[in-house]
């Protein structure tokens, strides 16, 4: 499991998505990912947006066994206009078209995958569509490598990536200002075990305080403006830890993605869904795992500046985690 997700740890650490004009469009929301490949040429980008008025009706899957060569979206417009765009990837052909055809209050809340190698090419080896009725997928084949993206219904703005003969990397484009997550627990809990903290307009996060064992007991954040201090109470940890580490934020250094594994607690209060293990990157390092990295692996990257907050639930332990998004200062997108 150390080595799984030391494979999914590289490949967000140092994300640094290159700003170019097809990146710009989606300014005005938030570039969520990418997983798969990290860098080429501009001939290897894509993207799709969803326009105002727009309702995306159909995605085109192009598959193998073990890859994704090609996607294809088809929106609808008022009055049932249908518009398809380009296809993405697929330069060499694939093998099996599935369509994903949605429902008209059917929207996409998520999405899930794995990354493999294909040709020595870094590659999306599957990849599945969850929406508020079903789960569509998994298209291709799934590799140790997955990652998975929950957000809420009626954030999806569109996608992007990097593609060639394959579709080598995909991110979202979602909207402004969102909740992404949560993993670890999701069954209904009390307004107990709820917990947040929202980083103020002003204030930087300059240090975070997670207490733990083979598990995430709790955490606590602490953020500055100027002379003016201010940490949060403890999220989690009812019955106490067995280590404390603090990370310390320099003046530049910003969050731009997580990673961490899922899995049951042991011991005294042995069975409960936790969070097992965590690590945050920032555009300087990756500070972690903290924690026992065993069970199932998740990891989200997204822009510099885009942080905003973690919220979850908590008890004994930190039994899930999400993260709150807002737009980075760019120029405004499409009419959103």
């Amino acid at each position: 499991m150390a080595e799984k997700l030391a494979s999914m740890q590289g490949v967000v650490q140092n994300m640094n998505i290159p700003q170019t004009e097809t990146h710009r469009k989606g300014a005005g929301f938030i570039p969520v990912g990418r997983w798969g490949k990290q860098s080429g040429g501009p001939q290897n980008e894509w993207s799709f947006q969803l326009e105002q008025g727009q309702k995306l009706k159909k995605i085109s899957i192009d598959h193998g066994d073990d890859v994704i060569y090609s996607l294809m979206f088809t929106t609808e417009s008022a009055g049932g206009v249908l518009n398809t765009s380009n296809k993405f990837g697929g330069w060499n052909g694939g093998q099996t078209v599935s369509e994903v055809t949605f429902d008209s209050d059917e929207e996409i809340v998520g999405i899930k995958g794995s990354i493999g190698t294909k040709a020595q090419y870094t590659i999306i080896s599957s990849l599945s569509f969850v929406t508020n009725k079903t789960t569509h997928g998994p298209f291709g084949g799934a590799t140790s490598s997955e990652f998975s993206l929950p957000w809420e219904n009626g954030s999806l703005v569109g996608f992007y990536g990097l593609a060639g003969y394959y579709i080598d990397g995909i991110g979202v484009y979602l909207r402004q200002l969102l909740k992404i997550g949560t993993w670890g627990k999701t069954l209904p809990a009390g307004p107990q075990n709820n917990w947040s903290f929202k980083l103020e307009p002003t204030y930087h996060l300059t240090k975070i305080t997670i207490d733990h064992g083979d598990l995430i007991y709790s955490l606590m954040f602490t953020a500055q403006h100027g002379e003016l201090t201010y940490t949060s109470e403890k999220m989690g940890g009812l019955n106490g830890g067995e280590k404390v580490s603090e990370i310390t934020f320099d003046g530049d250094e910003e969050i731009n993605g997580i990673s961490g594994t899922i899995a049951l607690s042991r011991g005294t209060y042995a069975g409960h869904t936790v969070i097992s293990s965590i690590s945050f990157m920032t555009n300087k390092k990756t500070h972690g795992p903290f924690g026992d990295v065993r069970g199932a692996p998740f990891t989200v990257p997204w822009d510099d500046g885009s942080f905003a907050g973690f919220y979850g639930l908590a008890g004994y332990y930190i039994d899930s985690i999400g993260v709150y998004l807002k737009a980075t200062n760019r120029e405004a997108g499409s009419g959103y």
